[in-house]
């Protein structure tokens, strides 16, 4: 099977701890453009590009106890209002900080703003180690890189592979719209807190 033009697609991005607990965040986007319909494989493959260069900017400050797990991409059916699987590939990401992790709950927040002033995305970067702190709040160069994350979140890129446009967004439940995010990204000195909603699953 293939990926039409356009498609919003769901992007899964897990890591795995030492002990085989997971860290996981879902990001949203759309493809469009050159080359369509998508060889599958090939969506995926680009996604994982992507993650890479978010997650290349914090890489620096994650534990190197936690590595990248697996990736898989979804597509939004319409007509069944869900999200129908396109495929997976593991993902091989490895963060290199040695020394003591913070608490597993403990994170960097990036916040993303959209055309819809009451959307906003958030992306909890966990892993990071207590050199990425100074008196219990994140470095400035620690900040600085999460924002680089952010600014890599929001700006569309094309495909290595499939030659498509993906253009980044934050996907409204409620509304059933993917809002395409702007250049507005923040985050905080003030370390956040995200509790597992599962047993085993989370930061």
């Amino acid at each position: 099977m293939t990926v039409p033009d356009p498609s919003i697609l769901r992007v899964v991005a897990s890591m795995l701890w030492t002990d085989g607990n997971v860290n996981m965040n879902v990001f949203n986007c759309s493809i469009s453009g050159a080359g369509a319909p998508w060889d599958e494989a090939d969506v995926v493959a680009d996604c994982e590009d992507w993650l890479d260069d978010m997650y290349l900017n914090v890489a620096g400050g994650m534990s190197d106890e936690i590595d990248g797990n697996e990736i898989v991409v979804y597509t939004y059916d319409v007509v069944g209002d869900d999200w129908d699987e396109v495929g997976s590939e593991a993902w091989l990401f490895n963060p290199s900080a040695a020394g003591d992790q913070l608490p597993r709950g403990v994170a960097g927040l990036v916040r993303l703003w959209t055309a819809d002033p009451d959307v906003q995305g958030k992306k909890y970067l966990g892993g990071m180690t207590e050199g990425t702190t100074d008196d219990g709040l994140f470095a400035a160069a620690t900040v600085s890189d999460f924002l680089d994350f952010g600014a890599d979140w929001y700006t569309p890129f094309v495909g290595a592979l499939t030659g498509g446009t993906f253009t980044p967004g934050v996907w409204s439940v409620v509304q059933k719209t993917l809002f395409l995010g702007i250049n507005h990204v923040a985050s905080s000195v003030i370390p956040a807190y995200q509790r597992r909603r599962k047993r085993n699953v989370g930061i």
